[in-house]
């Protein structure tokens, strides 16, 4: 499982110091988490642009995201969310422009 954390510039220092202070670092894991301590990439800044109550696009996504819209009557929505809700989805395709690259996209 990932968990993400979010850490001000000054929390990252302190984190990083305390790592220092312990000793030499041991082993992969070790390695990897100092690297990425590192190397902190960023999360991605999607933004959705909405007009009349639509989404018209997507903009930042690294990544394809699924698009759910809730608003017509049995006829308009084909499709069932996860919950089972009528609604129509869509994937909106990834944003060549993100600068957030390092995301992997796997299948839900």
């Amino acid at each position: 499982m990932t968990h993400l954390v979010l850490l001000t510039e000054r929390e990252l220092k302190v984190l990083k110091r305390v790592l220092a202070a312990s000793g030499p670092l041991s082993g992969k894991g070790m390695a990897a988490l100092q690297a990425k301590l590192d190397n902190p990439k960023p999360y991605p800044d999607i933004t959705i642009g909405v007009f009349g109550g639509l989404v018209q696009w997507a903009r930042g996504n690294p990544f394809p995201i699924r698009i759910c819209d809730y608003d017509g009557d049995g006829r308009e929505l084909p499709d069932l969310d996860k919950e089972g809700n009528r609604c129509s989805i869509w994937l909106e395709p990834a944003d060549p422009r993100s600068k957030a690259t390092h995301y992997k996209i796997g299948i839900l």
